[in-house]
């Protein structure tokens, strides 16, 4: 399988997430050096950047949010380690 590197910027709704929630206002995405979480909220016309975590659990705490995944978030082929 042949990987390409993610040219849209963060904020594009296009840019691939690693969970939405329910009411599509929030989600979460790796950057894209695959170094961080980042916290978005979808504010027109695009999303924006609510935080920034280098460990999952830090945007567990931070977040509190039902429905949130406790677990390690997977991305298309991809495992994103939660440490």
């Amino acid at each position: 399988m042949i990987h390409t590197a993610i040219t849209l910027p963060e904020h594009h709704d296009q840019y691939p997430h690693l969970w939405q929630s329910a009411c599509n206002k929030f989600r979460i995405v790796r950057c894209c050096d695959n170094i961080q979480y980042i916290m978005q909220g979808w504010r027109k016309p695009k999303w924006r950047s609510l935080s920034f975590h280098m460990y999952y659990e830090s945007l567990l705490y931070r977040w509190n949010m039902p429905h949130l995944p406790t677990e390690s978030l997977v991305m298309k082929d991809k495992v994103v380690n939660v440490i």
